[in-house]
C-alpha cells in the first residue's frame, strides 16, 4: 500500500527517502494529473519526465529532494518507482508501482461573524466577513438594532475583546505557543498545555506533515503522527492552522452609543498565516450588548466607622470603558432603585490574619450589616437621580466590608430593567 501525506498550501522542499538494498536500480518519476516533474527545473510539464538508472546506495537509503508549488486549490501529486531489470524493491507499491501520494491543501478561508440568540439584528458585514490571503488585515462596520415599534434601545455592558489564550469573543480564534520539553514517539510534554484541545493543527519548523492534536493529558499532547521534534522545539496549536494576531473592537460615539436604538461596531482582524481548513470564528454580541440597561458597579465606596457615606452611582460607578459615570445616553431618563439592602450574614465581612495560610488576609462573615436609607424596591430619587445613603453598623470597625445592589429602568414604552447582579455597591470602612 502506498503511503500518504498531507501538507498546506505553501511552498516547501520535500524529501523522498526510498528503502532497498544497496545496488537496487530503478526509475523515479512523480505526476500532477498528466504533468511531470522536471528534476531539473523544479516545476511541472506535460512531457514526460523521469530519472533513469537511479540507484540505491550502500547506506540502504536513497534520497532524493523535490519543490513543492505554493497551490491556490486542492492538488495531489503522485510518486512512482519502477524497477530495472532483476531489482526487486522493499517498498510497498500499488499494481501501477506507486509509492505514494501527497496531498496539498489550497487556498482556505477564514471567515468572521456576528451573531446573537437574544434576536438583536446585526448588519453585513460584521455577519461575514472573509481572509483568503496571508498576512491580511480585515475591517468590518455595522450596527446592532432590535426590531419593534416602538424602536427598543440597544445598551452596551462592556466592549468585545481578543487575546491569543483563548480567542476572548471570538470562537475558534486563539493561537497557543508553547516549548517542547520532551518527546516520546507521538507524545509530547509542553511547558505548557493550557488552551489546546483535541483536534487542534500544529505547526513548527520540524512538523512537515498536516499533524493534529490527537488527545491532550495534562501537559502530555499526542500528536496525530510522530515527527522528528526534540527539546526547546517550539510549536504552535490553533483551529485549522490559522494563525490570528489580533482583534480589536470599538464602539462607535461610546459616549453616546449604549442606550440608543442603534449601535454601531468597527472590527479589525490581523491574521499572519493561512490555515490548512475553512474555519468560521463566531462573536456572540450577547456577551456585551443587550435591551437591559446598565447599572453600572460602584466599587470604591469608602465609609468612616461610626459615620455614613452619601453615595452618587451614577456619577461614581466604574462603566464598561474603566472611567467613571453612567455612559447611557438616556441615563437622564432611567430611574435609578435599590434593588437589595445590605444583610446580615451574607454581606459584612471582616479582614483578619490567617496563620493557616502563613499570615494571609482572610475574611470573616460578621453577622451584621450597615443599612440604606432607601428601602428595597425604591427610587433614588426622580428621573436621572440617584442618591442613597449607606450607614455602617455600630460595631463595624476600619477595614470591614459591606455591600449592596441598585438596579435601573428605562423609561420606553415597554420599560426594560438592568440585570440584577450588574449594580453592586461595594463600601469598606475606613
Amino acid at each position: 500500500m502506498a503511503s500518504k501525506v498531507t501538507i498546506g498550501r505553501s511552498t516547501q522542499t520535500r524529501k523522498i527517502k526510498i528503502n532497498g538494498a544497496p545496488g537496487s536500480k530503478f526509475e523515479l518519476y512523480v505526476k500532477k494529473g498528466s504533468d511531470y516533474y522536471n528534476w531539473d527545473t523544479d516545476s511541472f510539464q506535460t512531457l514526460e519526465k523521469k530519472l533513469q538508472f537511479q540507484e540505491i546506495p550502500d547506506s540502504g537509503v536513497y534520497t532524493k529532494n523535490i519543490v513543492i508549488p505554493e497551490v491556490s486549490a486542492d492538488t495531489s501529486y503522485d510518486f512512482y518507482v519502477t524497477a530495472i531489470g532483476d531489482t526487486k524493491m522493499s517498498i510497498p507499491t500499488t499494481h501501477e508501482q506507486k509509492i505514494g501520494v501527497l496531498y496539498q491543501k489550497g487556498g482556505k478561508t477564514l471567515t468572521f461573524t456576528t451573531t446573537s440568540s437574544a434576536s438583536l439584528s446585526i448588519s453585513a458585514p460584521l455577519t461575514g466577513g472573509t481572509v483568503t490571503n496571508c498576512p491580511s488585515v480585515l475591517t468590518q462596520a455595522g450596527t446592532i438594532t432590535k426590531s419593534g415599534s416602538p424602536t427598543p434601545l440597544i445598551y452596551i455592558h462592556e466592549t468585545p475583546s481578543w487575546n491569543a489564550e483563548d480567542g476572548g469573543n471570538w470562537t475558534l480564534s486563539n493561537y497557543v505557543e508553547a516549548i517542547v520539553v520532551d518527546v516520546s514517539g507521538a507524545v509530547i510534554l509542553l511547558d505548557d498545555a493550557t488552551g489546546i484541545v483535541s483536534g487542534y493543527s500544529v505547526v513548527g519548523n520540524n512538523i512537515i506533515d498536516e499533524i493534529t492534536v490527537s488527545a491532550v493529558s495534562g501537559d502530555k499532547v499526542t500528536l496525530s503522527a510522530g515527527q522528528d521534534l526534540k527539546p526547546g522545539d517550539s510549536l504552535g496549536f490553533s483551529q485549522g492552522g490559522w494563525r490570528v494576531g489580533g482583534i480589536v473592537a470599538e464602539i462607535e460615539d461610546v459616549g453616546a452609543a449604549s442606550g440608543t436604538t442603534t449601535v454601531k461596531i468597527n472590527m479589525t482582524a490581523t491574521v499572519e498565516e493561512q490555515g490548512v481548513a475553512d474555519l468560521t470564528s463566531v462573536c456572540s454580541v450577547d456577551a456585551f450588548a443587550s435591551i437591559k440597561p446598565n447599572a453600572f458597579p460602584v466599587t470604591e465606596a469608602l465609609c468612616p466607622a461610626g459615620g455614613e457615606l452619601v453615595i452618587f452611582p451614577i456619577v461614581e460607578c466604574t462603566n464598561y470603558l474603566g472611567t467613571k459615570g453612567d455612559i447611557d445616553a438616556n441615563r437622564a431618563s432611567k430611574t435609578y432603585k435599590v434593588h437589595s439592602v445590605p444583610t446580615a450574614d451574607v454581606t459584612a465581612t471582616r479582614p483578619y490574619i490567617d496563620d493557616d495560610v502563613d499570615g494571609g488576609i482572610s475574611y470573616a462573615v460578621l453577622g451584621v450589616a450597615g443599612t440604606s436609607s432607601v428601602s428595597a424596591g425604591a427610587a433614588m430619587g426622580g428621573a436621572g437621580v440617584a442618591e442613597v445613603t449607606y450607614t455602617p453598623h455600630a460595631s463595624m470597625i476600619e477595614g470591614d466590608k459591606d455591600y449592596f445592589y441598585y438596579k435601573t429602568v428605562d423609561a420606553q414604552s415597554s420599560p426594560q430593567t438592568s440585570s440584577l447582579t450588574q449594580g453592586k455597591i461595594s463600601i469598606t470602612i475606613v
